[in-house]
């Protein structure tokens, strides 16, 4: 079976601030109802501008989907998806799947993006995902 049974979403968004710079980490924005690490994460998806021109906080999502990697920590401060490219976490680019992971408690605000080539992207656009997730005991 091919089709995903959402539980939950919600989406979630990392800034690039002030000069972009290869390395250098963009933590995810703190969203309350979700970054009391009490969500189990099972699932997700990234958007560049074409899948969604406009984040939910009205910023620019970004143009280029490539030079960007993606790491998660769980509860623990453990990596558990280490430096997956943000281009792979698209849709379009997986046959229209979401990517699936071993559910695992989620650390949104230790969360983060990477660059690996700072090309097509601006200060002030957001790297922009959707997870897929459930709460902790439901």
């Amino acid at each position: 079976m091919n089709n995903l049974i959402i539980k939950r979403s919600q989406i979630v968004e990392a800034e690039l601030t002030g000069t972009l710079a290869t390395g250098k980490r963009y933590h995810f924005s703190d969203v309350p109802a979700i970054s009391r690490n009490n969500v189990v994460l099972y699932g997700i998806e990234a958007f560049t501008e074409t899948q969604l021109t406009k984040a939910p906080s009205s910023k620019t999502v970004v143009g280029a989907s490539t030079g960007i990697v993606v790491t998660l920590l769980d509860d623990q401060k453990q990596q558990f998806v280490y430096q997956i490219p943000y281009f792979t976490l698209i849709r379009n680019n997986n046959a229209g799947l979401i990517v699936m992971l071993k559910p695992r408690i989620l650390n949104l605000t230790d969360c983060f993006v990477q660059l690996t080539d700072t090309a097509g992207l601006a200060s002030g656009e957001v790297a922009c995902f959707n997870l897929y997730y459930d709460i902790v005991g439901d």
